[in-house]
């Protein structure tokens, strides 16, 4: 039996545009399928946009997926900031805003200040709740947020474990989706700038590292959800103390904290990240040599990763890809050096080209996949019908 919510898929992915396409397809009668057509056009799910040119008879209509049918609710929480977004289904960000909030605060206040954000987005946008079909939020790495638990202190510690996804659905958003934060960077971007490319790889280069990988259009998360995490690989001759408890980890010789650290022990004004870009911005020599020699610590773990998955592509984001060409600069120097010949002649390694809007659309596609799917299209019209 022919179901609306297969033929949204069918149209939605491309695998055919027109009531026969459908049909053939599905192998049912195109009665049955016009039946479903005209289900979802009813809902606002389905366009007919075209007139397709034809020899004779009655030209067929081109059937699209309406992306603006509903809308998504997407938070990419880092350590130190948040960026709240409301998107359509194709994860095109229709409002955005970026928030100091410092994650230390613990879920409950940072939480309840993102739902505020996301009520407030919606009543900017003139868009009624109902129309939103679910929500997703990055959070930063398991780890991350462990050192967090360890090292802060109050609220910062009832991370670990807190029930995220349940606290926003109290608040009637519709279903929620977490991940980490990376994964949804890696997802958004491969979607939309690199959907061809088999094996990918995004490398965030802020406060900490943190790496996402996409095989096949998956995201690897590993069997403990662990998949990526480069930041608390140790590199290679390196010794200093990580707030993990290990020794020569990458977060801490090369994250923007560490370059921070050890600059304002040199006598420089820096605390953050933020702080050493805007010194090698201004042409603060010892700054660009900072990191340039963290490039070259990333670009020595990556090496490893790059003999293992043998990616088409490795994507760049964050502060420190903000800083000019030092980065790449010390990330090329070394991989091309420790890396396997053959793993890097065709490697791609590339600034991100979605920037901030990764994440986002990476969680906006993580809801959609969910929302739009066969049976949770057929359950919402049903629902619709019985309203």
């Amino acid at each position: 039996m022919a179901r609306s919510g297969e033929v949204l898929d069918l149209v939605r992915r491309g695998r055919a545009t027109t009531t026969s396409e459908l049909a053939e397809i599905m192998g049912v009668a195109r009665s049955t399928v016009t039946e479903r057509v005209d289900l979802l056009v009813s809902h606002g799910l389905l366009v007919p946009a075209s007139i397709m040119p034809a020899r004779r008879g009655r030209p067929p209509t081109v059937l699209t997926f309406n992306a603006r049918a509903g809308l998504t609710l997407a938070a990419q929480l880092g350590m130190s900031g948040t960026r709240v977004a409301v998107t359509d289904f194709d994860g095109t960000v229709l409002w955005s805003e970026t928030v100091v909030l410092d994650i230390g605060h613990g879920p409950d206040v940072v939480l309840e200040r993102i739902t505020s954000e996301f009520g407030r987005a919606l009543a900017e946008l003139g868009q009624p709740r109902d129309r939103v079909h679910g929500v997703g939020i990055g959070l930063p790495g398991k780890v991350e947020l462990a050192t967090a638990q360890r090292t802060a202190t109050g609220s910062a510690r009832s991370w670990i474990d807190y029930p995220v996804a349940e606290r926003l659905e109290a608040a009637g958003l519709g279903p929620v989706f977490v991940d980490q934060d990376v994964n949804l960077l890696a997802l958004g971007e491969h979607r939309a700038s690199w959907p061809s490319v088999g094996v990918f790889m995004f490398l965030k280069v802020g406060s900490v590292i943190g790496c996402g990988i996409v095989i096949d259009g998956k995201v690897v998360r590993g069997v403990a959800g662990l998949a990526g995490e480069i930041g608390h690989t140790r590199a290679p001759g390196r010794d200093t103390e990580c707030a993990c408890g290990g020794r020569g980890c990458l977060n801490a010789v090369a994250g923007g904290t560490a370059l921070a650290r050890d600059l304002a022990q040199a006598g420089f004004d820096a605390a953050t990240a933020r702080d050493v870009v805007r010194l090698a911005q201004d042409g603060v020599v010892e700054a660009g040599q900072a990191i340039r020699a963290a490039g070259r610590d990333i670009g020595d773990v990556l090496a490893a990763a790059i003999n293992l998955l043998n990616p088409g592509v490795i994507s760049v984001w964050g502060y420190l890809a903000d800083a000019g060409d030092q980065l790449f600069a010390g990330i090329q120097e070394q991989i091309y050096s420790s890396a396997v010949h053959g793993a890097t002649h065709l490697l791609r390694l590339e600034p991100s080209r979605l920037g901030d809007d990764a994440g986002i659309r990476g969680a906006a596609m993580t809801v959609v996949e969910h929302a739009l799917l066969p049976e949770a299209v057929d359950r919402y019209l049903l629902q619709a019908h019985e309203a």
